[in-house]
């Protein structure tokens, strides 16, 4: 499978991720295990993850339900661990929420094509192995991704 990924991406330099999926019909996440422009990263670092989120200017932090995609470009907030969560708590960042960390079975750092254009992205799956959210690296007034923050996602 891994080759038919590869070659499917070489003949279309356009395809995403997601494409992908659908055309070889597997889930996202098989085709994000496989895939050579995504590397695992290892769950049991996510506080410096976090800590690397939050050297960005901003994030750009995506939740996809259902019914409703929601998106939300701010400073990645400060947060604590109580009560078997990381809280979400920070008066800088719009950010806001409980996360539990120990649900997080897969991180995959994402090279891939959104609308045409290059993008990078951290996604992070459950157990069930859905997307629990994704943080994607920002871009500027000029839709032109952010190159500290490019270069910070490659350093991973």
């Amino acid at each position: 499978m891994r080759d038919k990924i590869q070659e499917i991406l070489a003949n279309d330099v356009k395809a995403s991720l997601s494409k992908v999926a659908k055309e070889l019909e597997m889930p996202l996440i098989e085709v994000l295990r496989q895939a050579p422009t995504v590397k695992k990263y290892d769950v049991a670092k996510i506080d410096d993850l976090f800590a690397v989120l939050r050297s960005w200017e901003r994030v750009f932090l995506i939740v996809i339900t259902p019914a409703f995609v929601i998106e939300i470009q701010d400073k990645f907030a400060e947060g604590f661990y109580a009560h078997g969560y990381f809280n979400f708590h920070d008066k800088n960042s719009s950010i806001g929420g409980h996360l539990s960390v120990d649900k997080i079975k897969e991180i995959f750092l994402v090279k891939d094509v959104m609308f045409g254009r290059e993008s990078y992205s951290i996604r992070f799956y459950g157990e069930d192995e859905k997307e629990i959210f994704g943080i994607y690296v920002p871009r500027d007034e000029k839709k032109e991704l952010i190159q500290e923050c490019v270069d910070s996602f490659k350093s991973l």
